[in-house]
């Protein structure tokens, strides 16, 4: 069979799929590659809108240089030159509790704190919280190989005070999901790892000496890249570099099963449609329904990733209406402090170009696996909690310039306990289809660099 009888069927059109279309084109320029997508548009839910002078995101408004799958595809697309750093401030997140809000910490690398007088000096925790934090290599490690919650690990290393007031609310900024539920194992292999080499995270650290660990506050912000003109530039860039891939768009796929085609050998039908592969790069549970029919028990590991719901409140402002000239990149919310609101990005402070400079572009995230029943809350009501976490935090008083609410209803994949064990279920369930693959977020990362790494890694295995 030549490269030019090869037709592959890629389900799914946000960043993995068209990441996939995009490396599966590249190793095999001559094969007919054709994506399905059941919404409008291509790129799920990566959007990049324009109000006036505001330039908003409706989900991610950036990604990691490390790892470095979205960075290494921006340098494929060629818009590498277009990219933003973040602009630099002095302190970039916050904790807000009550009427009051702290930085996070210097030499915070997560949950690990790597200098000594910038958590004896925070008004965060009390002296009680700050000794037993910091005395994290004093306590004896786990030997259970078994899979903890981030709560049960955070809790045992570092007490139960600097998992309510820091470890949960930056965990939550990623993964909207419950810490007593949260995989260890799934998310932060590394500091599992730290434990079992070193007995401590903190020793860990201290043997091996990193400035960017050492000066973190938090996330790493200078890791962190936008592209000038917005994320929705990423899939502009996939699409216009796939002249040949055929594109179909409001086309829901009902299912995927195995076909022998006596002119062109072993495949797949995709809805009667004949493919020599396919790639299903929607979330697990839409995957699910198409392969009920040809494996039912891959289906149920399928079904068996759970999904969590969010709503993200933009409003865009006039800097004269905060009380408080706030430069920070963000205020993230303790669920201790029995708030609504998981965090407050100020888009407009990481990066330039989003609105003018006596504006502010902020986003409130609200809802999540500890708060679900919020993101039913209508329009007005959710963007009250907004406005009112924003006079609480920063004195906002007046009008916002303009409002807009995306709901993500069941998007964020949930790595529970025992994550890792379903997904090699089903990596072994797939293995054993010839011409079928995975890819997204469902599985082995949430992160825009997670979901091009599996696009690319499963256009590689499907050639």
């Amino acid at each position: 069979m030549t490269d030019h009888q090869s037709t592959y069927a890629i389900i799914g059109g946000g960043i993995s799929g068209l990441s996939a279309a995009f490396y599966l084109q590249k190793e095999k320029p001559e094969a007919s590659i054709t994506v399905f997508e059941s919404s409008a548009r291509l790129g799920g839910v990566l959007k990049t809108v324009r109000h006036g002078d505001f330039l908003v995101e409706s989900s991610a408004d950036m990604f990691v240089t490390q790892p470095a799958a979205a960075i290494d595809l921006c340098k494929d697309l060629g818009i590498e030159g277009d990219l933003l750093q973040t602009q630099p401030v002095d302190d970039r997140a916050f904790i807000g509790l009550g009427k009051k809000m702290y930085p996070v910490p210097k030499g915070l690398s997560m949950m690990v704190p790597t200098l000594r007088e910038p958590i004896l000096e925070s008004k965060l925790l009390s002296d009680e919280g700050k000794t037993r934090f910091l005395s994290e290599d004093q306590v004896e490690a786990a030997n259970s190989p078994a899979d903890e919650s981030l709560k049960s690990f955070a809790v045992r290393r570092f007490g139960i005070e600097a998992y309510e007031k820091i470890i949960q609310p930056m965990v939550s900024g990623i993964y909207t999901a419950d810490p007593d539920k949260l995989s260890m194992h799934a998310t932060m292999q590394r500091f599992v790892d730290m434990e079992r080499e070193h007995g401590s995270l903190i020793t860990a650290m201290e043997n091996n000496r990193d400035e960017g660990d050492r000066q973190a506050s938090g996330a790493r912000y200078g890791m962190f890249r936008a592209p000038a003109s917005g994320m929705e530039t990423l899939i502009e860039s996939i699409t216009t570099a796939l002249p040949q891939v055929t594109f179909k768009t409001n086309t829901m796929v009902s299912s995927v099963a195995p076909k022998h085609n006596p002119a062109r050998g072993v495949g797949w039908t995709v809805d009667k449609e004949f493919f020599n592969g396919v790639i299903l790069a929607t979330p697990a549970a839409a995957a699910a329904t198409m392969v009920v029919e040809t494996d039912p028990k891959l289906a149920n590991a399928l079904s068996g990733i759970s999904t969590a719901s969010s709503a993200i409140v933009v409003l865009g402002v006039s800097r004269a209406d905060l009380k408080k000239d706030f430069r920070g990149y963000g205020i993230i919310y303790p669920h201790v402090d029995d708030g609504q609101v998981i965090a407050l990005s100020f888009s407009s402070n990481k990066f330039a170009g989003r609105c003018k400079d006596d504006q502010v572009l902020i986003r409130c995230f609200i809802g999540g696996a500890m708060q679900s029943e919020l993101v039913d809350l209508k329009d007005d009501q959710l963007l009250q909690i907004a406005i009112d976490q924003l006079n609480t935090s920063v004195g906002f008083k007046g009008d916002p310039i303009f409002t807009d609410v995306f709901r993500w209803k069941q998007c964020m994949p949930q790595y529970h306990l025992g994550h890792l064990d379903r997904v090699k279920e089903i990596e072994e369930l797939v293995n054993g289809h010839r011409g079928l693959e995975i890819a997204g977020n469902s599985y082995w990362g949430v992160g825009v660099p997670a979901c091009v790494a599996s696009g690319k890694l499963a256009a590689e295995r499907l050639i």
